[in-house]
């Protein structure tokens, strides 16, 4: 990622297409929330799929009830507000019946768990309690740390009508009789033990105890997203403040770096679950990161522009000319998205591993190449970055500073290991830099390589907080993308 500027995980699953035409490693389906890989960054997808959840929710909210003879047994939601076993229970973005039961059904399935038939002569929920939370725990009485939550919610109102029902349907069976006495010996041999409201047995999650009707009404949270983005003032740094904006479902904190490899460092991680990283700094993450995989969402924001400036009086008028006995190239800050370009581009040709480099800040690179016609300074990022603005000061007041060309057509047909186009071959506009683009008589567009500012999402994050969540960052983006594609291509 560019400091001044805009601007792989291994793949587990099929590649897929985002919305903006960008390839990337999908996530294998297997998400306990319904995630299942894929882009979910289109506009139309997610108000299509927005649509179709709500209807999902509401059929599999419709069949669940219909496996239980009587219907659930309701409290009044308000005196739980203060519960702290209810407290723990997280609800993001919004409530999905058909996510929540698969959730169940899919933690007990590897427990290796099945509910009795006698369970559904029951309600589906007593209070705050999923019923078959309920029977799991009378089926391990034997376990006294299961066999706990029995005595610790023994006054809950919801847990005392389970109770008494269960003891009903004991009446015509012996197992459940059997099963209802051991559990009632083992509350009996922790009398005296001070009672805890937010207990659960340990690794059961809160979800897979609290009734689905209780989850739904509570008030949704706002899911935490870290996007990390780059230095103060640069375009990453820009989108993160649009996007921040935009993003009204999330609560997103934004944090700096110093480039796309820190931002990938801290992806992998798990310091950071959002993060804008070159496309060409992706292509060689596997050797400035060995060992380590990134399984994510990927989706184009805007291109990012490699622009070398030099003294006009080096003759140097494209990078093609670049001589390791005459010239040196300043590169950035080390982890830099320019450095990081600089070494791919390197990893592609190796005749520019001879050319003497320098790691820096780039405002003094820049002055270098205007005293020292040997200096040259690259920089990769959007148009009109404060840096490039600067740059173009300097050039119209000495004439010294001019843009050159980064046209090695060599770079055109790379590709990374998701089949990515890593470069693609762009014109600079003359009107964007006409002092630095000035010929004899005219300015001139100048052709250059760009790469692709790719927004990268951990799919962890999309797996722990769901597919509404999803839905809220997609909305995000789509608001943040037009923005920001307007500030850096050209704009003034």
């Amino acid at each position: 990622m560019s400091d001044q500027g805009s601007s792989t995980g291994r793949s587990v699953g099929s590649e897929s297409k985002t919305s903006s035409g960008y390839s990337k490693p999908s996530a294998a389906t297997g998400s306990a929330t319904g995630f299942s890989g894929g882009s979910k960054f289109d506009k139309q997808t997610i108000q299509e799929q927005r649509k179709k959840t709500s209807q999902e929710s509401l059929r599999s909210y419709q069949a669940e009830q219909g496996k239980f003879k009587n219907p659930e047994y309701k409290l009044d939601q308000s005196k739980y507000d203060s519960n702290p076993l209810y407290q723990k229970g997280k609800v993001y973005s919004g409530f999905d019946y058909n996510s929540h039961y698969g959730n169940r059904n899919n933690y007990y399935k590897s427990q290796g768990y099945q509910a009795p038939p006698y369970a559904f002569n029951s309600a589906p929920s007593f209070g705050i309690f999923d019923t078959l939370f309920l029977f799991w725990m009378l089926d391990h009485f034997s376990n006294r740390n299961v066999a706990a939550t029995a005595y610790h919610h023994a006054d809950d109102p919801g847990y005392k009508k389970w109770h008494e029902e269960a003891e009903n349907l004991s009446k015509d069976n012996a197992d459940l009789k059997t099963k209802l006495n051991e559990l009632d010996k083992q509350v009996k041999s922790m009398s005296g033990t001070p009672r805890d409201p937010a207990y659960l047995p340990k690794d059961v999650p809160p979800d897979i105890a609290l009734a689905a009707s209780a989850l739904a009404a509570k008030k949704p949270e706002k899911p935490p997203l870290k996007l990390v983005t780059g230095q103060e003032g640069a375009w990453y740094s820009k989108f993160g403040k649009i996007f921040k904006d935009d993003a009204i479902g999330l609560d997103v904190q934004l944090a700096p770096s110093s480039g796309s490899l820190e931002n990938l460092k801290m992806l992998t991680n798990g310091q950071a679950d959002l993060g804008i990283v070159q496309s060409d700094a992706l292509a060689i993450m596997d050797k400035k990161l060995p060992g380590k995989t990134l399984v994510s969402e990927q989706t184009s924001l805007f291109l990012e522009y490699a622009q070398l400036i030099a003294n006009k009086d080096s003759g140097v008028k494209s990078i093609k000319d670049l001589d390791p006995k005459k010239n040196i190239v300043y590169i950035g800050p080390a982890g830099s998205g320019t450095a990081l370009t600089w070494e791919a581009l390197c990893e592609q040709n190796e005749k520019y591993r001879k050319i003497p480099t320098v790691n820096g800040d780039y405002l003094t690179a820049l002055k270098e190449a205007q005293k020292n016609p040997r200096a040259l300074m690259l920089f990769v990022g959007g148009l009109n970055s404060d840096l490039l603005k600067k740059a173009e000061e300097m050039a119209k007041k000495t004439g010294k500073l001019i843009l050159v060309a980064v046209d090695d057509d060599s770079f055109k047909d790379k590709k990374d290991q998701n089949g990515n186009p890593i470069y693609s071959m762009v014109n600079i506009p003359s009107n964007i830099y006409p002092s630095l683009e000035k010929g004899w008589i005219f300015s001139h567009d100048t052709k250059t390589l760009a790469v692709q500012a790719v927004l990268v999402l951990r799919t962890e994050w999309a797996s722990q907080y769901g597919p509404s969540a999803m839905d809220a960052l997609s909305l995000a983006i789509n608001q943040a993308r037009p923005e920001i594609e307007h500030l850096v291509n050209g704009a003034k």
